[in-house]
């Protein structure tokens, strides 16, 4: 196996690209999404220790997905040969088998897919969000749960002062956080455009970054469009600290809180 270094943003592989490698993480993230554009969709978030990129090269077939590297990562990388030969999957059955068992789960992510896009294109109004701490410090240090969000807009920031580590009310989410410059008051905003639930960077001095897409205050329009499903957001640089899951959940599919 080969280390590659990637560097947050930067793109591993897309779709239609030939699937002549197979890769596991070593250190940082990776977004696996499908779809360009605006309906581009994240279909799995790896950590460390995952593998991605097996599909296409057992079935010998091009990419049918995107890979990016969400934080500074470095990858374990396998020729699609040398990955073959070490499996065995030369034998031609074992070969098939495989082939046909990827290509039904390959199918049902599609499906499940589509799905939850057209879920994110259009939010209805029994959607349940559910924002939750994404990193140990939120939870030790400043007191930070899960929180069910009831009414947009709903902000996320700073407050300097007080006696309370973190302070959550219908319309708010406010920590304690004196010192730390990742996260400004208020920092971003959970809101609705044109029916669709996103996030919206107030103008913070280290933006804001939602599913590995920065927003700052010179973006163009500081609004990125949330999914159903787990989303990440960052207050602040790639490692911030100040890191939350944002879940939209469809009512009449879904649980009424996240697991």
């Amino acid at each position: 196996m080969q280390p590659k270094p990637f560097h947050a943003g930067a793109r591993i592989f897309t779709t239609g690209d030939p699937s002549d490698a197979v890769y596991i993480i070593e250190s940082g993230s990776v977004s696996i999404t499908v779809g360009a554009g605006p309906q581009r969709t994240e279909v799995a978030r790896l950590g460390p220790g995952e593998l991605f990129g097996e599909s296409g090269v057992l079935e010998q077939r091009a990419r049918s997905a995107s890979a990016i590297a969400v934080t500074d990562s470095v990858l374990l990388m396998t020729p699609a040969e040398a990955f073959l030969s070490a499996f065995g999957m030369h034998n031609d059955r074992a070969l098939a088998l495989v082939k046909m068992l990827c290509r039904r789960l390959r199918d049902t992510t599609l499906r499940t897919t589509h799905h939850m896009a057209a879920l994110g294109d259009a939010p209805h109004a029994d959607t349940v969000i559910w924002l939750a701490p994404d990193h140990e410090l939120l939870t030790t240090t400043y007191g930070v749960t899960t929180i069910a969000v009831q009414q947009l807009p709903f902000q996320v920031g700073n407050r300097y002062g007080g006696e309370t580590l973190a302070i959550a009310s219908n319309h708010a989410l406010t920590i304690q956080a004196h010192g730390r410059p990742d996260l400004a008051a208020p920092h971003f905003e959970i809101q609705r455009r044109d029916g669709l639930i996103g996030i919206r960077d107030l103008g913070s001095a280290k933006g804001t970054i939602v599913n590995g897409l920065p927003l700052t205050r010179s973006s163009l329009d500081a609004f990125a469009r949330l999914h159903v499903g787990g989303n990440q957001v960052i207050a602040g640089a790639a490692d911030s600290p100040f890191r939350f899951r944002i879940q939209l959940m469809d009512t009449v599919s879904g649980p009424s809180r996240p697991a």
